[in-house]
């Protein structure tokens, strides 16, 4: 296996180069992040995860979860995993100092789970999960449930879940049927089923909470009578931890994933499970929202983590592994030349390096956003929550889909080798396909785009990104090295608006049906111009900083950002013409094909 999963000098680039990371500490939350500091902590994750966590990631492939006797048991690197991720500060890191917390800037936060995520997601999945569920608890819940739970969440003894699918709502969060009954003494009584629920039971921490969302007893129907819940696996009576009538009736049997458990729950079937209010009764959705926001999110760095593991393991192999020769060569009589050399293989690579690093970009830009939505106030806070709000289906679809294109490249790196268990690609591959389908699947997220970002208040939110992209373009016109890159970003930005203009006149002249028809091919086309303008980003500070470069690795390394910015431009903007195409198509395939016809 690969020594080499994420490159700390990108994460460095970015961080200070790119989004000037530092200057966060303007916010007195922030005061002491400096750069050496923010490099410090880097370092600190990158150690924490090549003891705990890389280590470890064909471990739990191979030795995976198990159900038996009604426990849950995965791996046993898992539970100090857990703890180590704790006791780094990781877990509690974004909160507040007094309540154990380091106030540390959210882009932080994530440029470490990017290298915990690229090093073994299947294990840091558990922590940052627990991180979600326990910023809920803090946000909304009384202060008694959080001084409840919070603690020992926080030190990585007790498990957070999030609680929301059920056997006949999916994603259709509004159908679901979970009841919550009161009762005198305060608590609710749950009853219900949840399915799919990620670190929802295992052997590696003492107890599991989940953050549940069910209906209490005579509430509105719909999204509007959905109210949350903490509902833990044990609860405390006398000091002690009892049963709270959650039982696992199962683990899923997954693709991959194989040590990551994701469980069924069946909850009050003895009608004792008790659940404690977090909040105001029936707004639960709009709370869940939070988590399920900082989860898309989290979800994009796992599939950029685990495209980036894929792509230094494919790029290791194709630098040791000879075979072939150039076309220009006839004479066998000469070695094979390594695969590297052959251009088909530089484009495999060029592909998952401009994935890779064009996601955690974008994951980085949605992190700033997070920062000063958070800290700042009036005018600026509101833009970037909008600007966080609209990228965010793109941060979340795009390093999902496009990574399994990407590990898949990598795969085809390797040949035949590359589809067998001595390798980890295959195990790369099967791990990533889920992330297209956590947090909602893609297609959900292009609605969700189409349907509600791009008119979010009023357009502003579409505005504030045109404007951000046309100060990219700006920055990038006065070096003249990078005029075919910024042209073919206007160009396919330009081509973008033309096809949001037309779909929304389609909404106001046609059938909701046949506006959204295509909206997963509007979040594609609308991803690629995203991508375009972090790449030309990165080219902009490549092309500045390149001639001060003060040694040769520097230089190839910015030298490999424009060389890459170069080929997202020539390969994979370029796709943006063909969607401009059927986008503006008055055609309506998908919706005159009767279901009869699949046959």
């Amino acid at each position: 296996m690969a020594s080499e999963y994420i490159s700390i000098r990108n994460l460095r680039f970015l961080l200070h180069e790119v989004f000037h990371a530092a200057q966060l500490q303007r916010y007195d939350r922030y005061q002491g992040y400096d750069q050496d500091a923010i490099d410090l902590t880097l370092g600190a994750a990158r150690q924490l995860a090549d003891q705990y966590l890389f280590p470890h990631y064909r471990e739990m492939d191979k030795q995976k979860a198990y159900f038996e006797n009604g426990q849950v048991h995965v791996p046993a690197c898992v539970r100090p995993g857990i703890k180590a991720l704790a006791d780094g500060g990781w877990i509690a890191g974004p909160d507040d100092i007094d309540f154990g917390g380091q106030q540390m800037p959210l882009s932080l936060v994530n440029a470490g789970l990017a290298i915990f995520y690229a090093a073994n997601g299947n294990l840091a999945s558990n922590a940052f999960l627990t991180q979600g569920a326990a910023n809920l608890i803090r946000t909304f819940a009384s202060e008694a449930l959080q001084r409840q739970y919070i603690p020992r969440m926080y030190s990585g003894e007790w498990q957070g879940t999030m609680a929301l699918t059920e056997p006949q709502a999916g994603s259709s969060l509004s159908d679901i049927t979970s009841s919550a009954t009161p009762t005198p003494e305060g608590p609710y009584l749950i009853r219900g089923q949840k399915i799919f629920i990620s670190g929802g039971d295992h052997n590696a921490v003492d107890n599991v909470v989940h953050l549940l969302l069910a209906r209490i007893d005579g509430a509105p129907a719909g999204a509007k009578g959905i109210s949350l819940f903490v509902v833990p696996k044990l609860r405390e009576e006398n000091g002690q931890l009892v049963s709270n009538d959650v039982t696992t009736a199962g683990i899923y049997g997954k693709m991959g994933q194989k040590g990551y458990v994701a469980a069924h729950l069946m909850l009050g079937e003895q009608g004792r499970c008790q659940g404690y209010l977090v909040g105001e009764p029936h707004k639960g959705l709009s709370y869940m929202f939070q988590m399920m926001n900082e989860a898309r999110i989290g979800t994009g760095i796992m599939a950029a983590g685990t495209a980036s593991g894929a792509y230094y393991a494919s790029l290791q192999y194709a630098r040791e592994r000879a075979q072939g020769r150039h076309p220009s060569n006839k004479d066998v009589t000469l070695p094979p030349v390594l695969i590297i050399e052959h251009a088909d293989v530089r484009r495999m690579l060029l592909f998952q390096k401009a994935v890779v690093e064009g996601s955690y970009s974008l994951l980085m830009q949605c992190s700033q956003y997070a920062d000063i939505a958070r800290c700042d106030t009036g005018q600026a806070a509101e833009d970037a929550h909008l600007l966080l709000e609209l990228l965010t289906p793109i941060a979340k679809s795009y390093p999902s889909e496009f990574g399994i294109q990407a590990v898949s490249a990598g795969m085809q790196v390797l040949g035949g080798a590359g589809y067998t268990d001595d390798f980890p690609l295959e195990q790369y591959y099967r791990d990533i396909r889920v992330n297209a389908i956590y947090e909602g699947t893609t297609t959900i997220h292009g609605i969700d785009l189409l349907g509600r970002k791009i008119t979010l208040n009023k357009g502003r939110a579409s505005q504030l990104l045109a404007a951000e992209i046309q100060q990219t373009l700006a920055s990038a016109q006065s070096l003249p090295q990078l005029s075919p890159l910024s042209e073919a970003l206007a160009h396919a930005s330009g081509r973008l608006q033309e096809v949001t203009d037309h779909l929304l006149q389609v909404a106001a002249n046609e059938s909701p049906e046949a506006f959204l028809a295509d909206a997963t091919l509007y979040l594609e086309m609308f991803s690629y111009v995203v991508l375009g303008w972090q790449w030309l980003r990165q080219a902009t500070v490549a092309a500045e900083r390149l001639p001060q470069a003060a040694s040769p690795d520097e230089q190839r390394f910015y030298q490999s950002k424009l060389q890459t910015a170069r080929y997202f431009m020539a390969y994979e903007l370029v796709k943006t013409d063909s969607l401009h195409r059927r986008l503006l198509s008055p055609d309506r395939i998908t919706l005159e094909t009767d279901p009869e016809l699949f046959m």
